[in-house]
């Protein structure tokens, strides 16, 4: 499932190009019949090829392709999801929804599924198939992480283990956690805030990830699943610097990263590395050919859906 039409538009939300928090997901179990109250789909006009995901504490509207709203809901990249019709790469609607009240964040993907079941009349069913993937190891014989991957720090580790201890209270029916801003769209060189993460063409940084986080970027660039097999433990702050080879890390697949409303596009570095070189070069780590059991989604069946 990939989407192959490139465009400039602005997303209302926070993309994997500007800023995402880190963390570990962590609250109660959401109930699998969890739905929208309040659905409408409409035709939708795409002069101006602007896309739309606004998800607020009382609904949800979007007018993103179906391709991506399958990826969320299942929760899995495109190259665990197959046997999807190509119409849902560039088809796109206007959906709003009213959320119930009361339910975890961890609720939308959810809704966003029984929707496409309910709407869009979504079958698919999970398999298990061998399937080449990459062990991430390490490249050096002394085992030593490159320059560009540290060791995060006591101070910022003490913060993320605070935020996820304030969800999991508020999961137990405490306070909600306080919310943390995110940050301004980085730069070139900008450090981000502790707990954050930022890509775009050619880059992907994080601070306060775990390696097997990291494997989940390189196995989003390299479009196959990344097992860790380092061994390292803990956080780590990475800043990863590559040719540009018309992948970026995240949900948009092939597309260039969204931008900032007036922020001109970062240039391309003509001069950096590859993506292995820059890999083993950067950060210590090496992408190994093997072949290992995949969990995929088989799209059995999906839909045009009835306009309202």
């Amino acid at each position: 499932m990939r989407i192959q039409r490139a465009a400039v538009f602005v997303i209302a939300m926070v993309p994997m190009a500007a800023a995402q928090q880190f963390g570990t997901d962590v609250g109660p179990a959401v109930d699998p019949n969890a739905r929208f109250e309040v659905v409408a789909i409409k035709a939708f006009d795409d002069a101006g090829m602007r896309l739309l995901n606004r998800v607020t504490p009382g609904g949800f509207e979007s007018t993103m392709p179906v391709g991506l709203h399958l990826r969320q809901a299942l929760q899995k990249p495109d190259y665990r999801i197959v046997g999807a019709p190509g119409w849902i790469d560039t088809e796109r609607y206007a959906i709003t929804a009213k959320k119930p009240e009361g339910l975890p964040p961890a609720a939308q993907s959810v809704m966003l599924l029984n929707l496409l079941k309910d709407r869009f009349q979504l079958r698919m069913h999970l398999e298990t198939r061998d399937l080449p993937i990459f062990n991430l190891v390490m490249a050096r014989p002394d085992r030593r992480p490159g320059p560009d991957l540290k060791v995060t720090s006591a101070e910022c580790q003490a913060t993320i283990e605070a935020r996820l201890a304030a969800t999991r209270a508020a999961a137990s029916g405490g306070p909600p956690p306080p919310r943390v801003p995110f940050p301004a769209f980085p730069t070139a060189g900008d450090a981000l805030p502790c707990g954050f993460g930022g890509g775009g063409l050619g880059m992907a940084t994080g601070s306060g990830r775990t390696i097997a986080q990291i494997a989940q970027t390189l196995a989003d660039l390299v479009g196959r699943p990344v097992v860790d097999q380092t061994g390292l433990a803990g956080m780590y702050d990475f800043a990863l610097k590559f040719t540009f080879e018309g992948r970026t890390a995240g949900p948009f697949g092939l597309l260039p990263p969204p931008q900032a409303p007036g922020t001109p596009a970062a240039p391309i570095d003509l001069d950096a590395a590859g993506l292995s070189v820059a890999l083993q070069e950067q950060l210590g780590l090496k992408l190994e050919s093997a072949r290992g059991p995949v969990e995929i989604a088989v799209i059995d069946k999906i839909e045009k859906p009835t306009l309202d």
